[in-house]
């Protein structure tokens, strides 16, 4: 079979006009679980044209691909990403970064046919890109710990150990990461995560869920670009973590790197303070699979995180899988890691409140010096 003309139009394209930006949506929905108010696709994309060129030339790029009748082709009608999906941008750090701008136009694109769908993927598989060093986040900060090379049946994975040992300063990198594969067109091949407790290694793990030629070739690049970790440097690592207060970036130069001085403090009014507050929690929240990877949503238009515990059998179906202690324990060192930013130091408490009759619990961002709504409690520093 020939390959798709979108494949060697695409190649043409990067070398006119550099890279597009793609945000797959339904990639982004099943790996975040954003709350959205309309339906998917399973070929929905929102396509950032290169610098320099417009929505409208890249329209007429498109339209002239041999096929594209069997494309709908839409420019985004409002300013920015379309309301359906405004919740990616909250949830997506990928979304975020490249489709959040009000004063862009973008390009959104739906499959009409199973024969578009295989041509967005032509497409999409035309953008990656292979591994380059200069470009992995904090290259040098890393050695290999572990290699399991593609077997049947078997995902291939790697584990890099994160040599300045501070879980802190991982879980950043981790989402520095994961918007990193996005940016190459292989985050629906690379899923990126790390341990969640301080007692296990500092590392970063990278797994080719699919073990496609691409994500597999990426993953052996790496492996290759760094130095090995001795069993003893793990264990020196691991003991170094767990002495490191987990709420501390106590690496000036790492600090340094994520708070640039030279860039002032945003200063947010309190509303918008609060809504990014809760947005960030949610994130880390999830990353950190909170109540054992309980589902974790914003309701309320942006103002509260809810999480369901269910009934417990244990208690005869009378209580619920929640503890106060352990769960709010968890919350507080959420709300402790994103004070680490000096973004969100300053100007807000989180509250919370548990309905045991729903099982649902609440988490909101209050103002410092204000009392929480009634039956409500602040959550401990």
């Amino acid at each position: 079979m020939e390959p798709h003309a979108l494949i060697s139009f695409t190649v043409q394209l990067v070398e006119d006009h550099g890279v597009p930006q793609v945000l797959d949506v339904d990639h982004s929905i099943h790996v975040h679980k954003p709350t959205l108010t309309g339906p998917d696709s399973p070929a929905s994309y929102y396509i950032r044209p290169p610098d320099g060129m417009s929505a409208e030339c890249f329209i007429d790029w498109f339209e002239s691909i041999p096929g594209a009748r069997e494309f709908k082709l839409t420019l985004v009608p409002i300013l920015g990403i379309d309301t359906y999906h405004q919740p990616l941008i909250s949830s997506d750090d990928f979304a975020k970064k490249y489709f959040h701008d009000n004063q862009m136009r973008y390009v959104r694109v739906v499959g009409k046919s199973d024969h578009a769908i295989e041509a967005m993927a032509a497409f999409v598989e035309a953008l990656k890109r292979p591994f380059d060093p200069n470009q992995f986040p904090y290259h040098s900060d890393f050695s290999v710990s572990s290699y399991r090379p593609p077997e049947k049946g078997r995902a291939t994975e790697v584990k890099l150990l994160f040599k300045p040992a501070d879980h802190s300063v991982l879980m950043k990198i981790e989402r520095l990461v994961s918007v990193h594969l996005d940016e190459w067109n292989l985050g629906r091949e690379i899923g990126a995560t790390r341990h969640s407790t301080r007692e296990q290694a500092p590392e970063l793990i990278l797994t080719s869920v699919s073990n496609t030629p691409a994500g597999v070739a990426y993953l052996d690049a790496l492996v290759n670009s760094l130095p090995r970790a001795s069993h003893d440097e793990v264990v020196e690592a691991t003991e170094e973590a767990m002495r490191t207060h987990v709420h501390t970036l106590t690496s000036p130069s790492l600090h340094a790197r994520f708070t640039p001085p030279k860039v002032p403090t945003q200063v947010f009014a309190p509303e918008e303070l609060k809504r990014r507050v809760i947005a960030s929690l949610t994130e880390i929240l999830r990353a950190s699979h909170f109540a054992d990877g309980a589902e974790v949503k914003i309701v309320q238009a942006g103002a509260t995180i809810e999480t369901h515990f269910p009934k417990s059998a244990s208690s005869l179906w009378i209580g619920t899988t929640f503890r106060e202690s352990k769960h709010i324990k968890e919350v507080s060192s959420a709300v402790m890691s994103l004070k680490t930013d000096p973004v969100y130091r300053e100007g807000w408490l989180a509250a919370y409140n548990f309905d045991r009759g729903t099982g649902n619990l609440h988490v909101r961002a209050v103002e410092t010096g204000a009392e929480p709504p009634t039956g409500w409690k602040l959550v401990p520093r």
